[in-house]
């Protein structure tokens, strides 16, 4: 995961324009507008702008993309699902799983934020309010399903900017985005940032990935911020390694789930124990798949 994030950032500067998806223009900015569950095509042939498509055969996968500098004077905006609106994307790259069809299951984009160098408190107002625009279209906290429920009000009885009482966790208290943490917090998490969300069965995670200034690096650095969006499918399927497994997700999940309750269990009770208050109003969101 490190490596794909440094990749990232050393070659997205250097890209060429390409475009992907349904387009308008408002005043000289390209509008994208992507539909998780959407088919590609109806994206694509709606789109006037050029995009690039690639396929692996191997994994019967595709994707089309958008690629431009950061530096470029007029990176487009792109709307997801109808209501949240990013501006200056620099990159995004749309999934499609043709084993199950040709609707778009994930969404990945890359956003340019603010200048090489700025202070750290500069990039941390921007991603709070970034935050704050995600969470004002519907999207809401999520946890992960074997973590225990420990919101940001209980930080200050989190000492590990990863773990929670020995134990790493992917929905830390310090990174909930109902919360905002002080500047010396922010600094101990290091270089990885993630909040997570769901959204009618929808997954959404916000990135951050920092690099410090060499001369100063307790005061500037550098941000690289992406979104990643997929659908109940394509987030629970990525639970599982073996390709068969993948294709039988939606029988093999009810177990994996218990599993997750019980190690969320254990978790809960450890943190009861330590005087931590557990998030009970919290209740995992309805899988629909498991529905049908």
């Amino acid at each position: 995961m490190k490596f794909y994030w440094l990749f990232l950032f050393l070659l997205l500067g250097a890209c060429d324009s390409k475009d992907i998806g349904s387009s308008s223009m408002v005043g000289q900015h390209t509008v994208i507008k992507v539909q998780l569950h959407e088919d590609v095509e109806n994206v694509v042939s709606g789109s006037s702008l050029k995009f690039e498509k690639e396929c692996m055969s191997q994994v019967n996968m595709c994707w089309y993309k958008i690629s431009k500098s950061f530096s470029d004077d007029n990176l487009p905006s792109v709307m997801v699902n109808g209501s949240l609106k990013l501006d200056q994307v620099a990159s995004a790259s749309i999934a499609v799983d043709q084993d199950v069809g040709s609707n778009v299951e994930s969404l990945d984009l890359s956003i340019r934020s603010l200048p090489d160098g700025s202070r750290h408190e500069e990039y941390q107002a921007f991603l709070y309010k970034l935050l704050k625009e995600i969470k004002s279209t519907g999207w809401v906290h999520y946890y992960s399903p074997s973590d225990p429920r420990i919101s940001g009000a209980e930080s200050d009885k989190i000492q590990s900017p990863n773990k929670v009482l020995g134990d790493y966790v992917l929905s830390h208290p310090w990174l909930d985005p109902d919360y905002e943490i002080d500047l010396e917090r922010w600094l101990k998490i290091g270089k990885f940032y993630n909040w997570h969300f769901y959204k009618d069965g929808d997954h959404l995670t916000l990135k951050a990935w920092r690099r410090d200034s060499d001369d100063a690096p307790d005061e500037r650095g550098t941000y690289l911020v992406s979104l990643s969006f997929t659908t109940e499918r394509e987030y629970f399927v990525s639970g599982f390694s073996e390709t068969e497994d993948k294709k039988r997700w939606k029988e093999l999940l009810p177990r994996r789930l218990e599993e997750y309750k019980k190690i969320r269990g254990v978790r809960e009770k450890k943190a009861v124990d330590a005087g931590i208050k557990i998030d009970t109003g919290y209740q995992d969101p309805p899988i629909q798949a498991l529905r049908n």
